[in-house]
């Protein structure tokens, strides 16, 4: 443990001090909040500091523990240093802050039309606080936002609010808690922050240590959740329940490997029964009007269900670290959407970058001829969104998106993101015939998205923007800029 005070991590250490102390959390794990930390996490990762899954956020900083306690820092690479001592800076401060109070102030020309991870911000306005605990068998967190002319009219929120408590190796949790599944950066199919987060009850394992049999060692270090969720009463069916459950695994230092399947069922108007359930779980067909009788052309298959696999592979390629990721995602078992993407990260002891080029393709043509049916349902028709957001995708069904993007971070404790996306939004020009479904019109997008932060007055201050040109066919083309501030203190 003495390399934890060797003369490099402790300097390090204490400057992350001075700069962080506006970014002190006390959770029992990592959310989706901070695209910085997710790339400092997926550094150690890719080099086999971390043997944990690392895809499935929020993140137990359990595993993450007990790796980080393991590792000599001194024979790590410099980028890899400054990575590790900010991520160990984070995790002590999370275990061992026992609670903390925090403000965070948003103002935006527009609303944010894209959601990436750790996005930093959602409508043209926000003020936010909160307070957040953690204990040995309890956490919480309460928040309350109110914002300025939201999206989905919905002014006074208390996402991010949970209640937690956590038994033996396993964590339940009760409350509103962002979520995002599989290695994308830019976006992910089945779940992302792209939403605002659903009221759910949920059961995750706490640290992700392998199966010690040798009948199952061989998984490697592995995680679970699932849970129970409920959606918004403004829709085609209101309070529809969703059931989700997600595993990932690390056979192989190089190789993870996450499922993740789910379910809509209930709501009013709909069966909700054990019989309801089972028939959504097993793939079952019912008839469309509710009856028991009916053609085999009239039946569908019971609740709307969606099942993805995603894998990452990280090695080196002539010492240049290198990961390869894919998510492959089908709904009611035959629509298909995908995402494929590349990375690499580099540096020195003064700075680190994050590089990545991602593609993502929902244009799926459900019965070989037309589109419109990712994400959609032909009785819940609002289909797998909450708020009339998807709750995978950010940038919904038929669409093509190619993305590439640069991360930075330096000593000082400031950072930039850089996004550059070329996208084909509804690719094929038309929609789904429902008033519950988006309309979007044809359009090909070129987006470049900027955001810079920097500590200011004990807190940190981020500042940022959008360039974007559109072509529709259906109305004139058009220039666009944004422009976003936020300023956020912890104490």
């Amino acid at each position: 443990m003495k390399a934890f005070f060797s003369p490099t991590i402790l300097a390090t250490s204490i400057a992350s001090g001075l700069f962080f102390s506006s970014m002190l959390a006390a959770a029992p794990w990592v959310d989706a909040s901070d695209i910085y930390l997710r790339a400092d996490i997926q550094a150690l990762a890719d080099a086999g500091v971390i043997t944990v899954p690392v895809n499935t956020y929020p993140l137990m900083w359990s595993g993450i523990g007990g790796d980080l306690a393991k590792i000599e820092p001194e024979l790590l690479s410099p980028s890899l240093v400054q990575a590790f001592a900010r991520v160990n800076f984070y995790y002590q401060n999370a275990v061992d802050n026992r609670g903390n109070a925090r403000i965070k102030v948003s103002a935006a020309s527009d609303p944010a039309r894209f959601q990436h991870y750790g996005s930093d911000y959602r409508e043209k306005g926000e003020v936010l606080g909160s307070y957040e605990y953690l204990g040995s068998r309890v956490a919480y967190k309460a928040t309350v936002a109110e914002t300025y002319d939201p999206q989905d009219n919905k002014n006074f929120r208390l996402d991010e609010s949970y209640f937690a408590i956590i038994f033996g190796n396993w964590i339940a949790t009760l409350g509103a808690v962002e979520q995002w599944w599989g290695p994308g950066f830019d976006s992910a199919l089945h779940r992302s922050n792209n939403a605002r987060p659903m009221s759910s009850l949920t059961l995750s394992r706490n640290n992700a240590a392998a199966f010690e049999t040798p009948w199952l060692s061989w998984i490697g270090p592995w995680t679970f959740k699932t849970g129970f969720s409920l959606t918004e009463v403004d829709r085609a069916v209101p309070k529809t329940a969703e059931w989700d459950m997600r595993l990932s695994a690390r056979p192989i230092k190089q190789l993870e490997v996450g499922l993740s399947w789910s379910t809509l069922f209930c709501g009013e108007g709909q069966d909700c029964n054990f019989d309801s359930w089972w028939d959504s779980v097993a793939s079952n067909a019912v008839c469309i009007d509710g009856t028991n009788d009916c053609a085999p052309n009239e039946r569908r298959d019971a609740g709307h269900r969606t099942q993805s696999i995603d894998m990452r592979y990280a090695d080196t390629l002539q010492d240049i670290p290198v990961g390869l990721y894919l998510e492959h995602s089908c709904e009611n078992g035959s629509d298909c959407g995908s995402l494929w993407g590349i990375d690499t990260h580099f540096g020195t002891s003064g700075k680190q970058f994050k590089l990545f080029m991602e593609y993502s393709d929902t244009y799926v043509k459900c019965d070989g001829d037309s589109a419109n049916c990712f994400y959609e349902d032909p009785v819940y028709l609002s289909g797998a969104r909450y708020y009339g957001r998807a709750l995978g995708s950010t940038y919904d069904s038929d669409a093509q998106v190619f993305v590439v993007g640069l991360v930075g971070q330096f000593n000082n404790s400031r950072g930039f993101t850089s996004l550059l996306r070329y996208a084909k939004l509804n690719k094929d020009g038309s929609n789904v015939v429902n008033t519950w479904a988006p309309q979007p019109p044809k359009e090909d997008l070129l987006m470049l998205e900027l955001s810079y932060r920097m500590p200011v007055w004990k807190g940190m201050w981020s500042l940022g923007g959008t360039v974007s040109r559109s072509e529709f066919e259906v109305q004139e083309n058009d220039t666009n800029a944004t422009l976003f501030s936020s300023f956020e203190y912890r104490f």
